[in-house]
């Protein structure tokens, strides 16, 4: 379970956030996440663990044209997510610190 104090550091980013755990992974969905490039805002869900031999994954509702590589897409929480290929963002961080550390790549 994710603790209060860092669900408040996620709300600020994104007052939405909601952790969901599905196959014993924790996640946390993040609706309207504000991406510094287009299209703007875009619903999210941070996986703080390893994933699919990933240190941690940012998932999202659509790919984002012209930024990442190698898009995938899963099924988590009843729901179809797409992901790039962007890894070693430590599980040892921060939530808020990992969603910036996958971020980077739209920058």
């Amino acid at each position: 379970m994710v603790e209060e104090a860092t669900m408040k550091e996620l709300f600020a980013i994104c007052p939405g956030a909601q952790e969901m755990i599905e196959g014993g992974i924790t996640y946390i969905y993040l609706p309207q996440l504000k991406l510094p490039c287009a299209p703007g805002l875009i619903d999210g869900l941070l996986c703080i663990q390893q994933h699919g031999g990933y240190t941690t994954r940012l998932f999202l509702s659509q790919p984002v044209s012209g930024k990442g590589a190698n898009w995938s897409v899963h099924e988590i929480v009843g729901r179809t997510w797409h992901t790039w290929s962007w890894n070693n963002v430590p599980a040892n961080l921060r939530p808020a610190e990992i969603l910036a550390g996958h971020l980077r790549t739209f920058r």
